[in-house]
């Protein structure tokens, strides 16, 4: 299933750039989103190409009702985010890729974030798999919300985050 979103956060890409690879806001933004954070790193020079690795933990009961009967407990989300070096526009691409262990459901997604003076567009565009024979579709169509909520969770809290540090 395809998700698109597109959200604005009121400050400058660089930023919002760094409050993204903040651990300390990372986890501020999966307690909010009723996760447990339980790894985060960066690797490489965030001014060029790099690579962030977050693991969180997600109760069932947080999960679409659909998929909560395929989880005991929770499900840790392995989330990859590959970040390109900027374009000449000052613009960054990031490749998210989202594994749910113990599960054949995951999603796969293109972040743009673009610069617009003192603003920061953030576009994503991405696609939920679900390989579970019979309810595989309906899984991926229950999913989809939750990217739209969590992209406009993460911006909003990249907000308030950023005005107060």
């Amino acid at each position: 299933m395809s998700v698109n979103a597109s959200t604005t956060v009121k400050a400058p890409l660089e930023t919002v750039l760094k409050t993204f690879v903040d651990e300390a806001f990372v986890r501020h933004v999966s307690d909010r989103a009723g996760t447990q954070l339980e790894s985060f790193e960066v690797s490489g020079d965030t001014n060029t190409a790099f690579t962030v690795t977050t693991v969180r933990t997600m109760s069932a009961d947080k999960l679409p009702d659909v998929v909560q009967k395929f989880v005991k407990g929770a499900v840790k989300l392995n989330q990859v985010d590959t970040y390109d070096a900027p374009a000449a526009d000052g613009s960054r691409n990031a490749r998210t890729e989202i594994k749910a262990h113990g599960l054949p459901v995951g999603a796969n997604a293109t972040q743009t974030l673009k610069p617009t003076g003192e603003e920061t567009v953030i576009d994503v565009a991405g696609d939920v798999v679900a390989n579970i024979p019979l309810v595989g579709k309906k899984i991926a169509s229950a999913a989809e919300p939750y990217i739209g909520k969590a992209l406009t969770l993460q911006a909003r809290a990249a907000e308030s985050w950023i005005a107060k540090h």
